[in-house]
This record gives structure tokens, sequence and C-alpha cells, in this order.
């Protein structure tokens, strides 16, 4: 921004910029150092992030007219641009992109908390005791309000179906314990190769769905194939038996396919297929149910 250096306010290391409960008066750009964001409660402190140079904060308190939500303090020294509401519109008459960036800072925001509440949602769920992730979620209704969302921030979003192929056949050759260990095993590896903010939940006795954020076709099957390769090395063995298992994977892009049913079902097409197919991946073809 023209003239913002010489408008910064210098912050000490471990100083306040604002307290959590104060009026918001200003939000602030970092021009230079870290600023650590923290939220008070009886149970302590909880750290909620650490920003650095270019990062906006404190401008949902502002625009909102309400109190600070938490406390706002400089990891090391901290220079930022303050903005109340008058200069802020003044700003926006020198510097347009301002406004680009705020709308994007709020949009990753947003974005970033649902998926804080989805995770935690996850948690209190019932849960696959053998997996560990969400048991038999109701599949309609969680895709539809994540294509909603993906829509809504113009994001492209991968829906992936897994399926152990021979799983009920080494359950009737080697037991219950057998078909346990197989899904933790799987589990394991989606829990090595997928990132944080992907979602993995357990949706019938030997298939899962995977729900792969701002991922394209490529970039899905190239994550889903080394999970799958990587499924097929393990091995197994029960008296001396070994009985490796194979992993069939359907995948489908929001918004190829944009709506709620067209990507479970192109998904759900795309698995058939993979059953029957040696590559065992198979990407839908766009707009293609």
């Amino acid at each position: 921004m023209k003239g913002g250096r010489e408008l910064g306010k210098r912050f000490a290391p471990g100083e306040a910029i604002f307290l959590q409960g104060e009026p918001a008066r200003a939000m602030y750009v970092i021009q230079k150092g870290e600023v650590e964001i923290v939220m008070e409660s009886e149970y302590g402190p909880r750290h909620l992030n650490t920003l650095g140079e270019g990062e906006i904060f404190g401008e949902i308190s502002l625009f909102s007219n309400r109190a600070r939500i938490a406390t706002a303090r400089a990891v090391t020294e901290v220079r930022a641009l303050q903005l109340d509401e008058k200069t802020f519109l003044a700003r926006l008459h020198q510097d347009p992109s301002l406004a680009y960036r705020l709308i994007r800072k709020l949009a990753q925001r947003i974005y970033e908390q649902d998926h804080e509440l989805m995770r935690d949602h996850a948690l209190t769920v019932e849960c696959c005791p053998i997996s560990g992730f969400s048991s038999y979620i109701d599949l309609a209704a969680f895709l539809e309000s994540e294509v909603k969302r993906a829509r809504r921030l113009k994001q492209t979003m991968a829906f992936v179906l897994l399926d152990i192929v021979e799983f009920e056949t080494v359950e009737e050759r080697h037991g219950a314990e057998a078909g346990e260990r197989i899904l933790r095993d799987l589990a394991g590896l989606l829990r090595e190769h997928l990132r944080r903010t992907d979602v993995a939940g357990r949706f019938g006795r030997s298939r899962f769905g995977l729900l792969l954020y701002e991922a394209d076709g490529n970039a899905a099957v190239q994550v889903i194939e080394k999970v799958r390769r990587h499924f097929g090395e393990l091995s197994c063995t029960t008296n001396g038996e070994a009985y490796p298992c194979r992993l069939a994977c359907g995948v489908a892009i929001f918004p190829e396919h944009n709506h709620t049913v067209a990507l479970n079902q192109a998904a759900y097409k795309a698995l058939m297929r993979a059953k029957a197919d040696p590559a065992c991946v198979i990407l839908a073809e766009p707009g293609v149910t």
C-alpha cells in the first residue's frame, strides 16, 4: 500500500495490540513481524493462529461492531498499519486491491472455521471402532453441504469411493479378526497420505468415502494411487496363508459434476468400473453419470 510504511504503528515483542473483550476501533495490516491470536477462557489461553507480513486481522470485530473475541499480541517486533472505518474507506480509494485482499482473507477464514466445525462434529458422532473414522455418515446430506461450500468459494473438490474388493472372501476364510486388520491398515494409510483438512468416513463394511478439498482430477488420482499401491504391498498372514487385498477406487470431481447427486453417482459408477479394471483407480469423465 502506498504510503503505508510511515503510518505503521510499532509493537514490542509480547506487547498486546488489542485485548479480548475490548471494543473494536480498528483493524490492522502487518507490515513487519509476527502476531499471535489467542483466545482466553477459564481453561487457559488457546492459540488460534500466528500471522505474518501482509496478513489482515481485527476486521471481523470492527465490521460487525462487536467486542474483540480474542487477544492479538506481538510475537516479534511488529509494525502494523492501523485502520479505523474512516481510514479504511480512504485507503480503498488509494489502493482498491485492499478490498480484494480483505475479501480473500475473510473467505479463507470462513473456510477454515467451517473445517474446524466439521472436525469437531466428527469427534462427537459415532465413530467406527476399527478404523476410527466417522461411521455411516448420512452421505447425501454431508455431500450436499460440502458441494454448497465448494460452489460458494469457487473451489474444486474430489469425492472418492474406495472398496476392498476381496474383503468378504478374506473374512469367510480367515475370520473377522483378519478383516479388522485390513481395515486398520487401510485407515492408517489414509491418515498417512491425506491432508488434515481432508475427510474420511466409513460408509459400509469394506467401503470408505473421502473428500479431498481443492483437488482436481490429476491431484486426487495421484494421492489415491499412492494409497492403492501401498495397500497392495501389504500382506497379512493367518496360519501361514497370505491374503493380499486389492483396492478399487472411483473418483469424481466438483464442479465437473456440479451437484450432489451427479457427484455421488459419478464416483459410484467409477468405483464399479474400477472393481472390474486392473488399473483400480478410475476418474469419472466430466459430466458423465
